[in-house]
């Protein structure tokens, strides 16, 4: 099964692309990990499925176990974590 790490969930375009989601129930075909730059270690969103805590976007290992990552965080954190998880050899899709 895949694994899909999602960052920047909460703001308006991950909002949006949460409760598209939730509607046409994607979380059922992949195992999700919810990431934040500011609230690690909280209860991460109800998508229908177990409730899980949100994971630290900064862990760049936690990252690297992600098949995919889907980022709606904006730029800057792009630029600061993308090329440092390529040159430690992830191969995943952002």
């Amino acid at each position: 099964m895949r694994t899909v790490g999602f960052v920047g969930w909460r703001g308006m375009v991950g909002s949006v692309l949460m409760e598209r989601m939730r509607i046409e129930q994607d979380f059922q075909h992949f195992a999700f990990t919810f990431f934040s730059t500011s609230q690690a270690g909280q209860k991460g969103p109800d998508v229908g499925q177990a409730d899980l805590l949100v994971e630290d976007a900064y862990d760049l290992k936690r990252l690297a176990a992600m098949d995919i990552v889907v980022s709606c965080q904006g730029g800057d954190y792009t630029q600061a974590c993308y090329p440092q998880l390529r040159q430690s050899g992830w191969k995943g899709y952002w």
